[in-house]
């Protein structure tokens, strides 16, 4: 048995932690919040409970990997209902295109885009399966540190050339719909994903198309209770397992000796750790090590743009009646609307007769907030026909104070990647979490949370050393 120490416990380092406990080792998580989920968060108000960060889940395989690191089946951890339509994009003119799952539907429903809608929808499927493929084949390999693992990586089997060579050829999601969609309505729907990267359409990857190809083809999914609970959930498997969830409890600085981390201090302890997963951001890291190629890289980053929030509990029912809706404008460079009623699927959230409303705009982190920001999105809600015809109960809105989706990306196969989970010159300090590894949502800050776990463990038996 060895003793883990993991920092942070939003869905990466709760996954890790978790994992680890569940193999038998000891292991205590660190989280100077009151409370676990991380960006994960929510509120309560006048009875109701909302999220104030992620709301849906799009990509199942890694909650399913976490249920079986701790024994138990998906089902065990959380209930989950398929959203369909997965979402509502409305454009100019009254147009509306609700996302099905099922391929007939959806080719009916973008045909109202124009003449070409069909056949760009089918090259966006077939180019959106090959960015999964190579999606699946880089998580499979795992972490891309030197030229060896990008060696690795390429001729490692398990994708064609034929998957990769769009991917090459179009350096930013915006090259390649330009090239294989006509639509400019549809382009936009799709390069607007890019947003869930933090980042804009021309400059994410090509292979960023996996974002919409996840949210068409493979389902919307939401957690019973919201994101925040399924958050709680995870923490309370941890503790099952047998970690020991240390909340309200910063960390002040990591010890350091012969090369190998040996202990991670708060203000008022000091925890030996055989290994030590890090699932907080990158630049604090950084700072606990002082200097070296971490904090050099560190330095090097930038914000991505971020999402900012405004909420609301409302005495009604809105008319358009749809969990999850993308409202665009007629300027096709401004931000669209993302609205959420999440008490269309699950009433318990808030008192009856009452809503939910979650809207949300992405803008660059470094940007002030409007102080009209709440009536702005209020505004926007309504002219979408999502504002129930009520009192209003509770409101607030919510920032990270970073970015939500972490650092910048750049326009290249493989430049969503900012690091190694492994940190240069200290084999037992694992990364974890959005700042650095790729890809958005819950799903890929687990992802990252169960390869740290597996990555952790090694370093502290002395594999590779």
């Amino acid at each position: 048995m060895s003793r883990f120490v993991v920092i942070g416990a939003g869905f990466a380092g709760l996954s890790a932690g978790a994992v680890l406990a569940a193999r038998g080792h000891a292991v205590t998580i660190l989280e100077a919040a009151p409370t676990v989920g991380g960006l994960a968060c929510r509120t309560a108000a006048n009875g109701a409970r909302i999220d104030l960060g992620p709301t849906i889940l799009t990509d199942l395989v890694p909650l399913r990997l976490l249920s079986e690191g701790l024994g138990a089946s998906l089902s065990d951890l959380v209930v989950l209902t398929r959203l369909d339509p997965g979402f509502l994009a409305t454009f100019p003119g009254g147009i509306a295109i609700p996302i099905y799952a099922d391929p007939d539907r959806m080719r009916s429903a973008v045909s109202v885009l124009g003449p070409d809608a069909e056949a760009d929808w089918e090259r966006f499927r077939e180019l959106g399966s090959r960015a999964c493929r190579l999606a699946e084949h880089y998580y499979a390999r795992g972490d891309l540190r030197s030229l060896r693992d990008f060696g690795a990586f390429v001729a490692g089997g398990g994708v064609a050339l034929r998957d990769v060579a769009p991917f090459l050829r179009h350096g930013s999601l915006a090259a390649l719909l330009r090239s294989a969609v006509r639509t400019p309505a549809l382009r936009g729907l799709l390069g607007h994903f890019a947003r869930l990267l933090g980042a804009e359409a021309e400059a994410a990857p090509a292979v960023s198309l996996v974002i919409p190809h996840l949210l068409t083809q493979l389902g919307v999914w939401y957690p019973r209770g919201g994101i925040g609970a399924l958050a709680e959930a995870v923490g309370r498997r941890a503790e099952k397992a047998g970690a020991t969830l240390r909340l309200g409890e910063a960390v002040d600085g990591l010890e350091i000796s012969g090369g190998r981390l040996i202990a991670v201090r708060t203000v008022g302890a000091r925890l030996p750790a055989d290994a030590c997963v890090s699932a907080v951001d990158l630049a604090a890291t950084a700072r606990w090590i002082g200097g070296g190629p971490l904090e050099r890289s560190a330095r090097r980053l930038r914000p991505a743009r971020t999402a900012r929030v405004a909420w609301w509990l409302v005495d009604g029912r809105p008319a358009l009646a749809v969990h999850h809706a993308y409202h665009f404008g007629a300027d096709p460079a401004a931000e669209p609307l993302y609205v959420a009623v999440p008490g269309l699927t699950d009433p318990a959230l808030a008192p009856e007769g009452t809503s939910i409303i979650y809207a949300l705009r992405h803008t660059p982190a470094d940007a002030p907030q409007a102080p009209d920001f709440a009536r702005q999105m209020q505004a926007g809600v309504a002219a979408a026909g999502q504002w129930p015809d009520g009192r209003v109960l509770a409101s607030g809105v919510f920032t990270d104070a970073t970015s939500c989706y972490g650092y910048a990306v750049g326009a290249s196969l493989f430049a969503a990647r900012h690091t190694s989970q492994r940190v240069p010159g200290l084999d037992n300090l694992i990364l974890a979490g959005k700042t650095v590894f790729p890809g958005p949502g819950v799903a890929n800050v687990i992802r990252s949370g169960l390869r740290a776990a597996d990555l952790a463990e090694a370093a502290a038996a002395g594999v590779g050393r």
